[in-house]
């Protein structure tokens, strides 16, 4: 088996990171050659030999692709797109759903594929009801085994250096004896929620004063933490290596997660992996490896992603009075919430949702 596999290298995205660890497994497997080629390379490159082409996101590279595929009048050539088809044994996109439907642009982008993967069941539903015709595959994220294995960051002499500000977070936390609740807004705060966020939490924080928000953003003083900094919120920024998300994620009492709409959301996934629990809607990606016990109601029906050119459909936004209700439940009964949570883990999601496991299941769509 031999695979070329093309992903962003020029810059950092989530579809880098999640690229990384299906090259980094498939390549410990040991019966996998493995190539990897920059996204920005694949329409002008040519292999000396046969490989199966990945290309991961899926949508975006084939439409570089064929955009090169035009002439000096801004013709499509077919004719020299499928020559340079002709050089691959087959194609095999990866990509995400950020809503309820497809566009027209990104079904046709996709029926250039021989196959489809997509994260989730729900991504697979929307692929076929979209229309898609390509083989289609789920394939879920993941993350690595000893996520599953390491003890509480907490509860041991630490094994790396931490992140001086999880330090901070850790004694504020024991001096103030707060629970604290994460959300992670990396990017896109209409599309993760921010607006419920908001409101759960400003109430939240107006009923109990034993809760902490703890924000986790790209860069400092972004505009959402300025809007709940009288509420007692925490903003913790930058980048974070795996060993110190499992710190934070050790950390934290509970996490948000009130995506409206997203192909797979994995920073819940790693907050479950590490026995925390993580809020979600009971509509979604999530929904494969978020328990039932962890779910809220669907509340107002929005479009994530107005005007977007691949995901046109809609989401739900969380209901807000259940979300509530929801966190004042585990915050209450923390201690049988966690136990659950871990039950969870080790009975459903340390069976397939690593990297380890995930690599086995990619080889086998492509030898299907």
């Amino acid at each position: 088996m031999r695979i070329l596999y093309a992903y962003p290298q020029w810059h950092k995205v989530s579809f880098s990171l999640v690229a990384k660890k299906h090259v980094e497994y498939l390549k410990r497997l040991g019966r996998v050659e493995v190539y990897e080629l920059d996204e920005l390379m694949v329409p002008t490159y040519v292999p000396s030999s046969r490989y199966t082409l990945i290309l991961h996101p899926g949508f975006y590279i084939m439409h570089r692709v064929l955009e090169s595929r035009r002439d000096i009048y801004g013709r499509f050539r077919e004719d020299y797109y499928q020559w340079w088809r002709g050089n691959y044994d087959q194609l095999i996109g990866i990509d995400v759903c950020d809503s309820d439907q497809y566009t027209a642009l990104a079904v046709a982008l996709a029926n250039r594929f021989d196959k489809f993967i997509v994260p989730s069941k729900f991504c697979t539903d929307v692929a076929k009801q979209s229309g898609i015709k390509a083989k289609i595959y789920r394939l879920p994220h993941g993350v690595d085994p000893e996520w599953y294995t390491v003890p509480n960051v907490w509860e041991i002499a630490p094994v790396k250096s931490i992140n001086p500000s999880l330090l901070q977070l850790y004694l504020y936390k024991i001096r103030k004896g707060k629970k604290l609740i994460a959300f992670w807004l990396w990017h896109s705060a209409g599309r993760k929620g921010w607006d419920e966020v908001y409101q759960v939490y400003t109430r939240l924080a107006k009923e109990r004063n034993d809760v902490t928000l703890v924000l986790k953003t790209m860069t400092p003083g972004t505009k959402e933490f300025q809007m709940i900094m009288q509420y007692g919120a925490i903003e913790v920024y930058g980048w974070l290596n795996d060993y110190e998300k499992m710190a934070l994620y050790d950390l934290v009492d509970v996490t948000l997660n009130f995506s409206r709409g997203g192909g797979f959301e994995l920073n819940c996934l790693e907050s479950l992996a590490r026995g925390t629990p993580c809020i979600a809607s009971d509509y979604g990606s999530w929904v494969d490896y978020v328990p039932e016990f962890l779910q809220v109601k669907r509340g107002a029906k929005v479009q994530p992603l107005p005007g977007n050119a691949l995901h046109g459909g809609y989401g739900y936004a969380v209901d807000v009075e259940d979300a509530l209700n929801k966190l004042h439940q585990i915050l209450d009964n923390l201690e049988e919430y966690k136990a659950k949570t871990q039950q969870w883990r080790h009975e459903v999601l340390m069976k397939l949702y690593r990297w380890d496991v995930i690599a086995h299941i990619l080889t086998r769509i492509v030898e299907d």
